[in-house]
């Protein structure tokens, strides 16, 4: 064609990915849905978190549900951000207009600390938050006080708290996925080009 010397290919060769609507190369695309669903499965795992992290406690009191989140998780020993979300049980609307206060104590020992958990330090205005301290690891016993209305609402739950190395543990599947993603690339592209030497 045209100003190529009679050549309608450059260099001879056809693209991999189809030029038009009637081109089909189907085992290119399946690779590429494997792939896409492949890396939908990885980051699926992320998403198992909820709005504020992995729900700790999720407990019906009084007219209220109280559900607590925490971030990062796994909890280890250091700083982690609690959050809590407070619903009325009959139709699980938010509440927004409650005092709520945190009590945290290592099995075994005195009350370790107290926190008050706002919905000004949330960035999700929908919760409550309160930034803790483990300054060590074991079971923690944890009780939530919920003031509303002129009546107190409590809720309790034991946490699992982890020594402070665990927590470059749970990082491991960031740090792996970017390689994981390039291997599978460079697969892909191995399998196309020996097909398309056949």
């Amino acid at each position: 064609m045209g100003g190529l010397s009679g050549c309608a290919l450059l260099g001879g060769r056809l693209d991999r990915v189809p030029a038009d609507a009637d081109a089909r190369n189907d085992d290119a695309l399946g690779a590429n849905v494997k792939l896409s669903g492949l890396a939908v499965i990885i980051f699926a795992q992320a998403t198992v978190l909820a709005d504020g992290g992995t729900v700790l406690l999720h407990k019906e009191a009084g007219d209220l549900v109280i559900t607590v989140f925490a971030s990062p998780t796994p909890l280890s020993v250091g700083p982690v951000d609690i959050s809590l979300l407070l619903q009325n049980k009959n139709g699980l609307e938010p509440v927004l207009d409650a005092s709520v206060s945190l009590l945290l104590h290592a099995d075994g020992s005195n009350p370790g600390g107290r926190a008050t958990a706002t919905r000004e330090q949330a960035s999700n205005k929908l919760l409550y938050a309160a930034p803790v301290t483990f300054p060590q690891s074991g079971k923690w016993l944890m009780t939530v006080t919920v003031q509303r209305k002129g009546e107190e609402t409590t809720a309790t739950g034991v946490l699992e708290v982890a020594p402070a190395a665990d927590r470059a543990a749970s990082y491991a599947s960031y740090i792996a996925f970017p390689p994981l993603i390039v291997g599978l690339f460079v697969v892909r592209e191995w399998l196309i080009r020996r097909k398309a030497k056949r």
